[in-house]
């Protein structure tokens, strides 16, 4: 019983641990966002109209999130050359927490 119960507390300070790291990402992603999207993209991701509405981007979609970002796309510039992996999965993190179809 002690052992089942050591197990379970374990899990729920890894999920705690978790849920923290998320949202430390989360943050992070805002203020990258703030910084190199929200101008075209809107502020708080409310897009004005003008470019692509990130939060209808799915959950499969980090492939084309990670191409269109490093590449640019259309009138998009290419930021591959001042984004690195981190502020992808914090920019990534950030738009998930407020796509559409969560």
């Amino acid at each position: 019983m002690q052992k089942t119960l050591g197990i379970v507390l374990l899990a729920l300070a890894a999920a705690q641990n978790a849920a923290a790291q998320d949202q430390s990402a989360i943050e992070a992603g805002a203020q990258v966002y703030q910084t190199h999207c929200e101008e075209c993209h809107g502020e708080k991701l409310i897009n004005p109209g003008a470019a692509f509405d990130l939060r209808s981007l799915s959950a499969d979609e980090r492939a084309r999130f990670d191409k269109s970002v490093t590449e640019g796309k259309g009138q998009m510039p290419a930021w591959g050359g001042q984004l690195g992996a981190p502020e992808l999965d914090q920019l990534w993190a950030y738009i998930r927490s407020r796509a559409h179809d969560m």
